[in-house]
């Protein structure tokens, strides 16, 4: 699991994982630069990188807090600077969406939801990255969004209509898109959202292929819903339609954390496609390895972020040798009302934390 017991994170000393688990979604840069003779590819990539770029950033939001100035005086005057983030903290917004079948019972169950919601924390030093989930499932005010046209991929001009005065943090992505969710996610805790990087589930599938499977240990079978994934434990090689499965997984056999315990599979299955991206298998491997560029790129919708931008910052971290990644879950607690769940006791402490710059404060949550 990605999250030892209480949420603290599991710290990772080798650099080139740093990189990878910090940039998840960037997992196209860590391949290039694990590999010299893969360079020439970056501009090509960059071109199919901007083709899916959407403008959903919302730097003006008056939900953004701003750090002390003590603790902000290294960093920029609180304003987003789209393409100027070098020496100063990062926060790139990365997100997974499930596409659901059509509904018409409820808001956000006919198009696509926002399953995976992490923020990865880049310090201004490039000594730490800090990756923190936020559930799916955690009840949030209903933001005021225009409704997002998925033919045009693009905001319309039409507000949605919410009847409701709160949902989970999913629904944002299914009535708003992308912008809709940074509002929300900015809402929820005043962190301001430099970068953007989605991915659809089924990219993770494709993915996965196109490296040619991803290797994984489970402590047993993982049984979700009466569905097998994985036949038995031990170190297994994971396939695309395993990999998807696993990322879908909310009811898994002698597992009663739920969403919670899905988002520690997800965490597991990024590190694994990392491993596999800076793999001799991969690296030395010509075509797969521009498969698997290539397929990464197809499936990703970013906001200000270029190849250039995320090899930039890939460097950065690598020039500081050992850089450490932690990740979290933010505290939460079962909602009586709902199914959903309720932010928990000290959920404040990691985003103060994270607009200040500062190390997460062991204890919380």
């Amino acid at each position: 699991m990605a999250v030892n017991e209480g949420g603290r994170p599991r710290r990772i000393s080798r650099s080139a994982v740093a990189v990878g688990r910090a940039l998840v979604a960037g997992l196209a840069v860590v391949v290039m630069a694990a590999s010299g003779t893969a360079w020439w590819l970056l501009g090509q990539a960059d071109d199919q990188l901007q083709s899916n770029a959407v403008a959903a950033l919302y730097p003006d939001d008056p939900n953004i807090r701003t750090a002390p100035v003590s603790a902000a005086a290294a960093q920029s005057d609180g304003t987003a600077d789209p393409g100027d983030t070098a020496g100063a903290a990062e926060n790139i917004l990365i997100l997974g969406l499930d596409t659901r079948p059509p509904s018409q019972t409820a808001p956000g169950t006919g198009t696509s939801q926002s399953d995976v919601i992490m923020i990865a924390h880049v310090s201004a030093d490039r000594q730490r990255v800090d990756l923190v989930s936020i559930p799916r499932d955690l009840m949030i005010t209903a933001p005021t969004c225009k409704a997002w046209d998925y033919s045009s991929g693009s905001l319309s001009d039409r507000d949605f209509d919410n009847p409701y005065s709160e949902w989970k943090i999913t629904n944002a992505y299914a009535v708003g898109g992308p912008t809709c969710t940074i509002k929300a996610v900015q809402a929820l805790t005043g962190v301001r959202i430099d970068r953007l990087i989605v991915f659809n589930f089924e990219g993770f599938k494709k993915i996965v292929d196109a490296m040619g499977g991803v290797t994984m240990t489970f402590p047993g079978p993982v049984v979700d819903n009466g569905k097998t994934i994985i036949d038995a434990g031990g170190t297994r090689l994971v396939n695309g339609d395993q990999a998807l499965a696993l990322v879908r997984a909310r009811r898994v056999a002698g597992d009663p954390t739920g969403d919670l315990g899905r988002i520690g599979r997800q965490q597991q299955l990024l590190s694994a496609m990392l491993a596999k991206a800076i793999s001799s298998d991969l690296v030395g491997d010509p075509a797969r390895l521009n498969s698997t560029l290539h397929t990464i790129i197809d499936n990703a919708v970013t906001d200000n972020v270029t190849v250039s931008d995320l090899a930039e910052l890939a460097v950065a971290l690598r020039g500081t040798g050992d850089a450490q990644v932690n990740d979290y879950t933010v505290p939460t607690v079962p909602d009586s009302g709902t199914d959903g769940l309720r932010a928990g006791a000290g959920i404040n402490a990691y985003f103060d934390a994270l607009i200040a710059d500062q190390p997460i404060p062991a204890g919380v949550g």
